[in-house]
């Protein structure tokens, strides 16, 4: 028996040495459930010999980052780092990006909310394949929304010039006005109704339906992407100015920029719970609306600023 576990210890240590490394980043705020869900559904379900947990705890207010650590002090593969305040979106998961990078030297590095679960068993094996039949800097899965089924990869980019990114922020700069007066909602509930046809300006949007087919350099929902070896060669993370928001958005300006390639795959797959950590500290909706909207014009003006500095530069896309 002895001799039989000897060998499948030495197999199971040649496949990682053999097989790229695989590093998950969650972004954990507040949602201890939520996290633990998360990782629970990754080492229940994935079948993959050399992949690394990384828990990022994002300056929670309810302790929840020492529950964590505590609960995976012994898990080898699980690492929980502590964040002492709130970084946000971006930045908090580029301290996990980095790690993965520089102290574990992943190849391969994901980026997935604490509000996602995994359920395939070759999740990992499926990108690494695709990887290798097609180079990609960055791929997105097909994410399932638990809420009400419908499919968020690929996103329609909607601010694809300087000038929707400045129209966009000053429709925002209205709203914000708005909620204050708690007329936001009315406002679009006139509109709708008064200007049949109507749209209102919008950073992004996704698509109910799936897309059965693979689909290339196309945007990318923000709550799980993969990058590749040829992405984490060249690039720390995100855009690290912004706090939350437009993530996807200067993420695919940048690439477009860069020339560097996306690739949605249908075949993988991961549902999303969606907004739990922004739920846990906003119960009212006006709070939670007013909220998104400062957060989305700081990050529009960041943005405005790349775009402008690019031009100016000459590298724009």
């Amino acid at each position: 028996m002895g001799y039989g576990t000897d060998n499948k210890c030495q197999l199971n240590d040649y496949k990682k040495i053999v097989m790229p490394l695989f590093a998950f980043v969650i972004l954990h705020y507040n949602t201890l459930d939520d996290t633990i869900e998360c990782i629970k559904s990754i080492t229940d379900n994935v079948e993959y010999p050399n992949y690394h947990i990384i828990v990022v705890e994002n300056g929670s207010k309810n302790n929840s980052g020492i529950a964590l650590q505590q609960q995976y002090s012994d898990h080898p593969n699980t690492t929980v780092l502590i964040n002492k305040q709130n970084l946000g979106f971006a930045k908090g998961n580029n301290v996990g990006y980095e790690f993965a990078k520089y102290q574990l030297k992943a190849d391969f590095i994901a980026l997935i909310n604490n509000d996602t679960l995994i359920y395939q068993q070759d999740f990992i094996t499926r990108i690494v394949s695709k990887y290798k039949k097609g180079k990609f800097h960055i791929l997105g899965p097909d994410i399932i929304s638990t809420v009400d089924n419908s499919h968020q990869n690929p996103r329609d980019e909607n601010l694809d010039s300087l000038e929707s990114v400045r129209k966009l922020v000053k429709h925002y700069q209205k709203m914000l006005v708005l909620n204050y007066l708690f007329l936001d909602v009315l406002f679009v509930k006139i509109k709708k109704k008064f200007i049949p046809g109507s749209k209102l300006p919008r950073s992004t949007t996704s698509y109910s339906k799936q897309f059965e087919e693979e689909l290339h350099n196309v945007k990318l929902h923000g709550s799980a992407l993969v990058f590749s070896p040829d992405y984490v060669k060249g690039y720390d993370g995100l855009y690290p100015e912004t706090f939350m928001y437009s993530e996807e958005s200067i993420l695919y300006y940048i690439l477009r920029r860069d020339n560097l390639t996306t690739v949605y795959d249908p075949e993988v797959k991961i549902f999303h719970k969606e907004d739990s950590a922004t739920d846990s500290v906003f119960r009212n909706k006006i709070y939670k609306r007013r909220f998104y909207i400062k957060n989305f014009i700081l990050s529009g003006k960041i943005f405005i600023q790349l775009m402008e500095k690019d031009q100016k530069n000459g590298r724009h896309e």
